[in-house]
Formats: structure tokens, sequence, C-alpha cells
């Protein structure tokens, strides 16, 4: 076996395996697609130029079509890429026809020359598209244009009988098929980084959200403490009687007790985002009474009448002990946000196929103050997107919302009266069914 096709096969096989590597790229970096067809044509180029046993027979011939194929995708992938940067439109009709006059003209006029031309310009382009984007990847992607226009320039020598032409081919050959391995690599890496960075953005975003929200809810806490202390002490002196400090006393103790569930809140908030809470089957209907047995006692001088409607006593779901919570704060604000004097909350419990799903639907139909409109929008929005946007959610409600996202469930809200909010609100719970 000579060197000459040792070196061709270790060439082949980098193009090869330059190729393989793209392509798992591409299947995440969809912007890169357009360049995998000039990899699957060089890898086939530098094949039939391996199985190739003398000049321009067949296979060389095969491998000197497909290697020129190679360098016109190459153009095709640049010009595509800096239509897209720079270009966007909806009008891809005209892109294509655009792209097949080039082929057109490349056929019909001085094919090297021609090529070689529209390399300087794809790398012209492919410099813009590198300052535009600044990322590794599109730099050894700058190296593969200018591999191509050496390649070129090898070709042209080596037809014209130039002397040491064949040791520069197969130098740019070689040069070419390590940058082409080399991009593969460092795009992976790239898409790697850049999901990395998604991740921790996504993360700050978090940690901002709910540090806002904290701040947020407990400063209306202290203020509302503030105001009932100094309540107190501008009239201690001349109330009559114990009843009114006892009902400014008890406001001071409800703002205490809200400092306490907010703190408890973030420590759940913790546990969630850590993973220390796993799913496991839930009865509903039991966690349901202990949270309305809760509520029941928190807001003992309120009237309330709560009642389940459900045509089964047990339903199933696969949760946690989070679910309690969620049922909770969903109640506690049913009755909170609420000035009618008897604080009405019916609960339907039933069964509900969704996308092929079997769901347990929870509704929990108040006579609260309601929410308007543009409000249901955003009490459960993507919340991390613009997280200084939504403070009014609070945490509880952000809270029921990744407690249910956690199970794989879903919750929105409605009106209990279509079209007029002000009768109060349906909060829906669907939430996946077990065994």
């Amino acid at each position: 076996m000579s060197d000459y096709f040792i070196i061709r096969l270790s060439i082949t096989s980098m193009f090869i395996l330059a190729t393989i590597i793209f392509a798992v790229v591409c299947f995440r970096r969809r912007d890169l697609i357009s360049w995998l067809f000039a990899y699957v044509a060089s890898s086939i180029s530098e094949t039939f130029r391996l199985i190739s046993q003398e000049t321009n027979d067949v296979f060389y011939l095969t491998s000197l079509t497909f290697s020129t194929l190679t360098l016109i995708l190459i153009i095709i992938a640049v010009s595509h890429e800096y239509y897209q940067t720079f270009y966007r439109s909806s009008k891809s009709k005209v892109s294509s026809i655009l792209l097949i006059a080039i082929v057109q003209q490349i056929i019909s006029i001085g094919l090297q020359m021609l090529i070689g031309i529209l390399l300087l310009i794809a790398l012209y382009l492919i410099l813009r598209i590198y300052l535009k984007k600044r990322t590794p990847t599109h730099a050894f992607l700058c190296f593969i244009l200018i591999c191509g226009i050496l390649n070129l320039i090898a070709i042209v020598l080596r037809d014209a009988g130039l002397k040491g032409a064949e040791e520069f081919f197969l130098f740019s050959s070689i040069v070419m098929a390590t940058n082409m391995f080399l991009t593969g690599i460092v795009a992976r890496i790239e898409e790697r980084l850049v999901n990395s960075e998604k991740r921790y953005r996504l993360a700050y975003s978090k940690a901002e959200f709910y540090k806002d929200l904290f701040v947020h809810d407990i400063n209306n806490i202290l203020q509302n403490l503030e105001f009932s202390l100094e309540i107190i002490s501008q009239n201690i002196k001349i109330y009559e009687n114990q009843k009114e400090v006892r009902e400014l006393i008890n406001i001071a103790k409800t703002q205490v007790n809200r400092g306490a569930n907010l703190g408890l809140n973030v420590r759940k908030f913790s546990d969630l985002e850590g993973g220390e809470i796993q799913n496991k089957p839930i009865e509903v209907c039991d966690t349901l009474r202990h949270a309305i047995a809760q509520v029941r006692e928190v807001f003992q001088d309120k009237e309330i009448l709560i009642n389940i409607d459900s045509n089964s006593k047990k339903f199933h779901v696969k949760a946690n002990e989070l679910l309690y919570e969620a049922f909770r704060i969903i109640l506690n604000n049913a009755i909170r946000y609420n000035d009618n004097p008897i604080k009405e909350v019916l609960i339907k419990i039933s069964k509900d196929l969704k996308d092929g799903i079997n769901y347990i639907k929870m509704e929990f139909i108040d006579n609260g103050v309601g929410l308007p409109d543009e409000m249901k929008k955003s009490i459960f929005p993507q919340i991390f997107a613009k997280p200084r946007s939504f403070k009014r959610i609070g945490l509880g409600l952000l809270l029921v919302q990744e407690v249910i996202k956690s199970f794989n469930g879903k919750i929105w809200v409605e009106d209990r009266v279509n079209g007029d909010y002000k009768k109060g609100s349906n909060f829906i719970l669907l939430i996946p069914e077990t065994s």
C-alpha cells in the first residue's frame, strides 16, 4: 500500500467523519443545514478520488464533478446564510430561482473562472456574516472558503501541468479536510455552550423574578403592619372597648402569617427547582379536604361556603405533597379577594380526555372580585421572559403554576359568568390521572 494511498485514505476518512459530526450538529442548529450539502458532496468527491486508479478515469471525473459541486454548494450556503442574516424575507421562491440561475450561469460560462470569482464573493459575504454573528463556527467557515479557493487554484495549476501542482492539490485537500473536521467539532461545542448560556440566562431570570416578587410582597406586608401599629399607637387612649384594638391586632397577625407563608413558599420553590420533591400517586379528594379544613381555620371570622361536586369519591393523580399547597393557595385567594358577606367556592371534579391523555379536571369556581381579561392573560404567563412585568401575580399563584407544571398538568382561569368577570373566577386545573 503506497504512502500516497494512505494519505488519500486519511483525507477521505477525515472528510467523512467531519460530515457525520456536522450532520449531528445540524439536527440541533438548523441555521447550518445549508452547509451540510457541501459536506456531503465533499465526502463523495474524496471517496471517488480514493477509488480512482488513474487520471481521467470514470471515478476521477466523478470526483472532479463532486469537487466542483462542493464549491458551488459552499457558495450557495454562504449566499443563503447571508440572505437570512441581512435580507430575511418570506419570498423563498425568488431566492430559489436566483440560486438556479446562478447554477445555470456556472454551467454555461467558464466554469473555473466563474467559481473562483464566486468563491471570492462568498468569502467576502462569510466575513460579513462572521462580523455580524461573531461565532467561532463562522470563523472556521471562513477558513473553509479560503481552503476552497486554494483547492480551486490547485486544480487549475494541476490541469496546466505545472510541476508540484499535484502536491499542492494534496496539501490543499488535507487543509480543507482538517478545517471541515474542526468546524464540525467547534459547531458542536458552540451548540453546547449556547444551550448552557440559555440555561444560565433562564436561571438568572428566575432568580431575579423571585427576588422582585419576594421584595414586592414583603413590602406590602410590612406596610400593612406599619399602618395597623400606627393606628393603634395614635388612638389607643380613646378606644372605649377592646374590640377595635383586637381587630387591628388581628390585621397585624394576619400580615405576620402572610410573611411566614411567603418564606415557606420561597423554600418550596427552592425544593421544587432542585428536584428534591418527587411525584407519586396521590388521592385528590383527601388532599382537598385537608386544604379546605386549613382555610376554614385561618378564616374563622368569615362565613365560608365550600362545596365539592364530583361523580366519584376517589381520584388519583401523579403528584406530590405540594398539591395540597396549590389547593390551599387557590382557596385562600378565593376567600381573601371576596367582598361578599358569604364567600362561596364550588369545586367541580371530573375526568377529562385531552390530546390522548387522561386528566383529572378540577374547577375552583368562586364569587370573588374576579379578574379582568388583561389580568387573565398575565396571571399564568411565560413568566421569565420579562421578569419584572408580573409583580401583581404574587408568589402564591406563581407557586401554584410551577407545582401544576411539575405534574405535567395545565392551569388557566376563566370567568365564573362568561363575559362578566366581576361575578367571580373559575380556576381550572388539569392533572394527569394515575391508577
